[in-house]
């Protein structure tokens, strides 16, 4: 994988996280200390988050660092349904009943 190739995948990662989070890109420029425009240039991939800045954000996320980096992409049933599970242990219970509905309701059960 090339440098930019890694720029684009980090960025990706990071707006993903940052929405979930349901944070502008000013506010979480504020978190972290850099402003919005560098944000925007981090989540576009045209820019690199220096390590503090990392640090900070995987706090902010509630991640590892190393969650930002994560690429993998699922060429595996029992991978994906093994992280599906992962992801399932971390939300809440309202959450967990929503996700539930859409799962039921999507799969028809």
């Amino acid at each position: 994988m090339d440098e930019k190739t890694i720029k684009e995948n980090v960025g990706a990662k990071i707006k993903k996280y940052r929405l979930a989070k349901h944070l502008t890109q000013f506010k979480l420029g504020e978190f972290v200390d850099i402003n919005q425009r560098q944000i925007a240039l981090i989540e576009s991939g045209k820019s690199f988050p220096s390590l503090p800045t990392l640090m900070k954000m995987s706090e902010i996320f509630e991640c590892n660092i190393s969650d930002l980096f994560s690429f993998e992409s699922y060429d595996s049933e029992d991978v994906l349904k093994e992280e599906l599970i992962n992801i399932i242990k971390k939300i809440d219970y309202e959450n967990c009943k929503r996700l539930y509905a859409v799962i039921k309701n999507f799969i028809e059960i």
